[in-house]
């Protein structure tokens, strides 16, 4: 929900400030097919019937098909500063669901704090819940997990990585760069 509302708002902004989009008509950007494609393998395996299904077992490997597969249109649209900035921070992200098998380490008192009670009670009974792992001592890197509980935000948001911060700063930097004109 942060993400769809900070690129919302950053969005428009950068249209207000460049009065339009006409600065992305000669800019290319590469990869968009591999955008939706991540993003529809997300939406499927995040779902409450896929958790419940007999396929659940397959989220951590699909869950890393779809961020190789976003990491990829990153890649192939480095020429924009803002990409180079969200790189880091995906890769951070990268890193730490890699490290731990296909999950994200969630602190469970910080989901606590911003109301996410719900994730909580299913992280305590599974351990595990869509691409979110409880953090433990056994998890790893867990600096790079789930730990900034944003509380002026709640209830808007959730607990977030340092990786998630720095993603969301370069997504922002290169819908600037992108629709600037030339």
């Amino acid at each position: 929900m942060l993400y769809i509302l900070v690129i919302g708002i950053c969005s428009i902004i950068a249209i207000i400030i460049n009065r339009g989009i006409d600065g992305i008509e000669k800019k290319p950007f590469r990869g968009f097919p591999l955008i939706i494609s991540g993003l529809v393998i997300q939406i499927i395996i995040f779902s409450e019937r896929f958790f419940h299904s007999s396929y659940r077992y397959l989220t951590p490997y699909l869950y890393i098909l779809s961020l190789l597969m976003l990491l990829t249109v990153i890649i192939l649209n480095l020429r924009y500063r803002g990409m180079k900035v969200a790189l880091i921070g995906f890769l951070s992200n990268l890193t730490v669901i890699l490290a731990n098998g296909g999950y994200m380490p969630q602190d469970i008192n910080k989901l606590q704090i911003m109301g996410k009670l719900d994730k909580v009670e299913m992280l305590n009974k599974f351990g595990r819940y869509y691409n979110g792992i409880a953090m433990s001592q056994e998890t790893r890197l867990n600096f790079l997990g789930d730990i900034i509980a944003p509380t002026f935000l709640k209830p808007y948001a959730s607990v977030h990585s340092i990786g998630d911060i720095i993603l969301l700063l370069g997504l922002c930097c290169f819908i600037f760069e992108f629709l600037r004109r030339d």
